[in-house]
């Protein structure tokens, strides 16, 4: 199953959630600065919120625990069900100028892979990734073209129109249908997600991805929290002290032998073009001996893959893999039977924990510092 946004958002009509519009500058005197805040205080803030989540309710928390700033956040208490989407959404959203960046405040329960996005007035939808490892807020702020459009959307420019936003959301994708839903993650119980401080503003956002004095696409660094992947197999992800100060954080994927076998985790990549590359790298090091798999998946759904051996003797290194390399999964068709760097959607390094050599507690961890292509 492949959650959709543009269709979930037909399963409620919704009107304008309370929100705090700032406009300043002159159009004729300099840039317009604009922002939309979404921050729950007024008595209203309700009537813009829905969610799809099975037994799910919305309300105002006053804890001040509970709280990113001022006095309220948006609660969402739901139960994980097989197939059903625990989504929170805001609908009926007016651009007042061409935004740039989208950030929001989150809070959950437990640890959780998290799919946030946008939706263009004509239903397309644009997503993104981040992971929650529950108990505290987290800050998360992207560039709105570092959004990618969704597997199930199609648009008829294929690019995001930031004047076109009118919905934003954000869902727990555990407890998915079939394989995904083993590999993403299983919850039991009652869970709870928090919400606070939703913004649209022209202002920039910290990016992602960067471009080194070569031409180099850095597709990520993993210098900011949270980290921009979802969870594959039940990992502890975590971020941790990086090779040199000019690489100076990695993310720190643990992983034991009681959980799904592929352990690693997803990120986006569709929002880059990189066609022309010849390699992508990878910086990384190993506590442990084991075989790492690197799947590329185009956005048709078809996946090249190669593997590499991951040594701890060779600590922090980096790993040219040319994309020739890389060979087409036999489970998955592709219509030209070649791996299309500009259809790009997802990167998934994961390890096979059922063969990986683990340390006397039983656990294992991989980190990776940087994932960038060479032209």
């Amino acid at each position: 199953m492949r959650p959709c946004f543009a269709r979930l958002t037909a399963l409620a009509a919704i009107v304008l959630c309370v929100c705090r519009p700032a406009l300043c500058g002159d159009e004729d005197s300099g840039p317009r600065l604009w922002t939309l805040h979404l921050d729950f205080e007024g008595e209203e803030a309700l009537e813009g919120c829905y969610t799809t989540a099975a037994e799910g309710v919305l309300s105002l928390t006053h804890d001040p625990e509970l709280v990113r700033s001022g006095a309220r956040s948006l609660q969402m208490t739901y139960l994980p069900t097989s197939g059903r989407l625990a989504l929170v959404g805001i609908k009926s959203l007016t651009m007042q100028a061409r935004p740039r960046s989208f950030g929001f405040s989150l809070r959950t329960s437990a640890p959780s892979p998290i799919m946030f996005g946008v939706n263009e007035a004509d239903g397309s939808s644009y997503e993104g990734y981040c992971y929650s490892e529950g108990g505290r807020w987290l800050d998360v702020c992207v560039d709105l073209d570092e959004l990618m459009l969704a597997t199930c959307s199609t648009d008829e420019n294929d690019r995001l129109d930031v004047d076109e936003i009118n919905a934003v959301m954000l869902c727990d994708l555990s407890n998915l249908s079939g394989e995904v839903g083993k590999s993403l993650g299983i919850k039991e119980g009652p869970q709870t997600l928090w919400l606070d401080d939703v913004r649209i503003s022209t202002d920039l956002a910290p990016h992602r991805s960067s471009r080194g004095p070569e031409g180099q696409i850095i597709i990520y660094d993993f210098e900011r929290e949270p980290p921009p992947c979802l969870p594959l197999g039940g990992p502890e992800l975590s971020l941790t002290d990086g090779p040199d100060a000019e690489d100076a954080r990695a993310l720190r994927v643990r992983y034991d032998k009681e959980g799904y076998r592929w352990v690693g985790f997803v990120a986006g990549v569709g929002h880059l073009d990189l066609s022309g590359a010849r390699h992508i790298q990878l910086t990384l090091r190993a506590d442990n001996q084991a075989k790492l798999t690197l799947v590329l998946e185009e956005r048709d759904g078809s996946k090249y893959s190669t593997r590499l051996s991951l040594d701890p003797s060779k600590g922090w290194h980096t790993v040219p893999l040319a994309f020739s390399r890389f060979k087409l999964d036999p489970a998955t068709e592709d219509e030209n039977s070649a791996l299309d760097l500009d259809q790009l959607r997802v990167i998934i390094p994961v390890v096979d924990s059922h063969r990986a050599q683990l340390d006397t507690a039983g656990r294992g961890s991989y980190s990776i510092s940087r994932i960038w292509c060479a032209r």
